[in-house]
């Protein structure tokens, strides 16, 4: 029965970290992006 209270309570925990890192590398990449954008321009 432990096993599975955890199990249902670390989920959501993980799915946030996982948002977390994902919103991470999407303003790395973008800060990426826009720094070659205005060398460019």
């Amino acid at each position: 029965m432990k096993t599975n209270d955890t199990k249902k309570n670390s989920a959501p925990e993980i799915l946030k970290e996982l948002k977390k890192s994902k919103l991470e590398v999407l303003t790395n990449e973008n800060d990426f992006l826009v720094k070659n954008l205005k060398k460019a321009g």
